[in-house]
């Protein structure tokens, strides 16, 4: 048996379990995803304000189909309509878009993004600030 035939399928292999995944475990694959960045800095291709492009990029190795688009603003039409602060959710504000990975222990949304501070990080951020809350979708 020819193990290059399973590396050129492996791709095919893990799209299709990634669409078998319900949407809470591809939610918790993208807050994974994200929390394994904490600390780094801008990635290579991203403009100067990068949150959106990071988010783009996190949400495609997740399993959910990506924006294409580098505004924060942009992602108050993407996907599914979400109940405010729900987990895994995207929280997008005028400036600045991030998904929702909790409640910080003040009542306030903990968001997790890139360029919090230049860098991938957690923040807690008012609800109000929310201009829309979206599910990602496949």
């Amino acid at each position: 048996m020819k193990l290059t035939g399973f590396v050129a399928w492996r791709p095919v292999v893990a799209a299709l379990f990634l669409a078998l995944l319900p949407a809470p475990a591809l939610a918790n694959n993208l807050i994974g995803l994200m929390t394994r960045d904490l600390g780094d800095h801008r990635p290579h291709g991203c403009p100067s304000r990068w949150c959106a492009c990071y988010l783009d990029r996190m949400l495609e190795q997740a399993g959910f189909s990506p924006l294409d688009s580098y505004r924060a603003r942009d992602f108050a039409g993407y996907g599914k309509k979400a109940k405010p602060m729900t987990v895994g959710a995207i929280m997008v504000m005028a400036h600045h878009v991030g998904v929702v990975a909790g409640q910080c222990s003040d009542g306030r949304v903990k968001l997790i993004s890139g360029n919090h501070g230049h860098k991938v990080g957690l923040g807690c951020y008012s609800p109000g600030k929310a201009i829309a809350w979206r599910l990602p979708v496949r």
